[in-house]
């Protein structure tokens, strides 16, 4: 994705965030208002059967008790104020006539045979239902029940005050949503910006890089959330496409560097071959200088390559269970002629239990630049010892010549790729082997050290522990 389609990219995002979590809020407030609604309504008619099945009990009494006729001279001198006032109040005889009939207001008009019909439906005791005005008015919610004398008598209270409370209340909720949504938006917009402000470092990052700075790094957070955790392994990626270019950049002076040696040689005894006159024997001998120059130089480059796919772990290892000693003991046959034609005394101290899952292949290599860096720094007459040590988790093995040891200076520089120290500048060597060993053994996930001075201010040591199970 190209950088200008970014910006517009991460608006949509941000606004898709915004808008959903104000849905989110308005849904949420939504449907808490609706219960609240529904729990407050069904409250409230709950409170209104409660006033008329109370009032019902009240006017039962009060007929059967003092009689019809007082219960009529109480209804016309009630004032209009009194709760009772705005009661539907009717009373039929055992016939179904109608012996008194009270309306809360003039306008109030009721369907009086939809009501007798309704309580000929209804002949239970107390008996509940509701019916509308005439006109399609409010509903009336009705109570009923039977006297002694098997008279009828029905309450009933028109439901406009309860429908006018629940009014407002949704008024209430319509007036309060506008801010809620206000909110909503707000509050999305600060949300989205603040989880795309990792994205947006990312990308700042990115376009850095694309400005040729590998050494940028995207900002770490004190937070443990998934974005934070990307942000981390965005860094360690970047790491290590550093460390691959760096690598990379490093191999090719050094390839420049060593291999200009040899190719000046290889053209050098070419040229003289062209120009000069000479035998069959010149020839061939020239011939052979070309073969051993070409054959340092793709040495040296399958050695370097070798390095970097171990430092960079994209060589695929071949682990199978090996036992040290076997390995040294193969390579020792190697190089037992060329410690005599020194006279230099190899000691072995091998543990047969010494196994441990390695690449048999490239360990050998590591015991073998061991040894030949121990034969070459070995004086005459010295003594190269050479130990595996076994242990529960790992294997050690463990190189100890008496030559002249590695100055302090150097300790830390015998891992760099074409060091050599001022001793071995008479020897030949890459100055690839130590390296090599360091990023064979570190692919292993194991452990490479240097002790020196071994005795007397003379010698080195060189340690490897191998993991067991790699």
């Amino acid at each position: 994705m190209s950088s200008s389609r970014l910006k517009p990219t991460l608006f949509r995002i941000s606004t898709k965030l915004t808008l959903a979590y104000s849905l989110v809020l308005i849904l949420s407030s939504t449907v808490i208002f609706s219960f609240l609604y529904f729990q407050i309504s069904h409250g409230l008619q709950e409170q209104e059967r409660g006033v008329l099945s109370s009032k019902l009990e009240e006017y039962r009494n009060r007929i059967e008790v003092r009689g019809l006729g007082e219960f009529k001279d109480y209804f016309l001198y009630i004032p209009n104020y009194d709760r009772d006032a705005a009661l539907l109040v009717s009373v039929f005889s055992p016939k179904g006539e109608e012996t008194y009939h009270h309306e809360p207001f003039p306008s109030f008009k009721l369907n009086m045979e939809k009501l007798k019909e309704e309580m000929n439906r209804h002949r239970g005791q107390i008996f509940e239902f509701a019916m509308r005005e005439m006109h399609g008015g409010d509903t009336i919610i009705i109570l009923g029940t039977t006297l002694k004398d098997g008279s009828r008598l029905v309450v009933g209270k028109s439901t406009e005050s309860l429908s006018l409370q629940l009014r407002n209340l949704q008024k209430i909720f319509w007036w309060l949503l506008l801010p809620v949504a206000l909110i909503g938006f707000l509050g999305g917009l600060f949300l989205s910006n603040r989880t795309l402000s990792p994205v947006r470092e990312l990308i700042t990052s990115m376009k850095k890089i694309e400005g040729g700075s590998l050494s940028t790094r995207v900002p770490i957070g004190g937070s443990d959330d998934e974005l934070e955790e990307l942000k981390v392994l965005f860094n360690k990626m970047l790491d290590k496409i550093e460390g691959l270019v760096s690598g990379l950049k490093e191999a090719f002076d050094h390839l420049a560097h060593d291999i200009r040696t040899p190719v000046t040689r290889l053209r050098g005894r070419a040229e003289l071959a062209l120009t000069s006159e000479g035998d069959v024997e010149s020839y061939r001998e020239a011939l052979q200088s070309c073969f051993e120059n070409s054959d340092k130089i793709l040495n040296f480059l399958q050695v370097l390559t070798d390095i970097t796919e171990a430092e960079n772990r994209s060589k695929k290892l071949k682990i199978e269970k090996k036992f040290i000693s076997d390995l040294v003991k193969e390579i020792m046959s190697l190089y037992e002629m060329a410690f005599e034609e020194k006279d230099i005394r190899v000691v072995q101290k091998l543990d047969s239990h010494d196994w441990a899952m390695v690449d048999a292949k490239l360990i050998s290599r590591v015991i073998a630049n061991l040894l030949d860096n121990a034969h070459k720094y070995t004086p005459p007459g010295g003594e190269v010892t050479i130990e595996t040590i076994n242990h529960t988790e790992n294997v050690i093995i463990r190189v100890t010549d008496s030559g002249p040891g590695i100055s302090a200076d150097e300790h830390g520089m015998i891992w760099q790729k074409l060091y050599r120290s001022d001793k071995s500048r008479s020897e030949y060597g890459m100055g690839l082997g130590l390296t090599f060993v360091k990023a064979v053994v570190e692919a292993h996930d194991g452990k490479v050290s240097v002790r020196i001075p071994v005795k007397d201010g003379h010698g080195t040591e060189f340690e490897v522990l191998l993991q067991k199970m790699s």
